[in-house]
């Protein structure tokens, strides 16, 4: 059985886009955390391993004018938007 017969060629791509604004978008924020580490007390700093949705409103708010929460949030759009396509182009066709 060959491989593009399980998997088309456009389901491949798409999930190695999908997969990719996922890396970045988890690369970015740690970047965040970097930034808010740098500005905040050592009792309240945030860690790399256990880290959740209060990084980016401590980073927006350390941070008002950065762009890093818009590429954020369009790195997390564009992941959910190419598994949506993922899951039409990979069980509806």
């Amino acid at each position: 059985m060959q491989l593009t017969s399980l998997f088309n060629v456009r389901a491949i791509i798409v999930a190695l886009l999908g997969g990719s604004f996922a890396i970045f978008a988890n690369m970015i924020s740690l970047v965040m955390i970097g930034k808010i580490n740098e500005r905040v007390q050592e009792s309240e700093r945030v860690s790399y391993f256990w880290w959740g949705t209060e990084v980016r409103k401590k980073f927006k708010g350390l941070y008002p004018e950065s762009k890093l929460t818009l590429l954020l949030d369009l790195c997390v759009a564009l992941m959910v938007l190419c598994f949506s396509i993922l899951l039409w182009v990979w069980v509806f066709h």
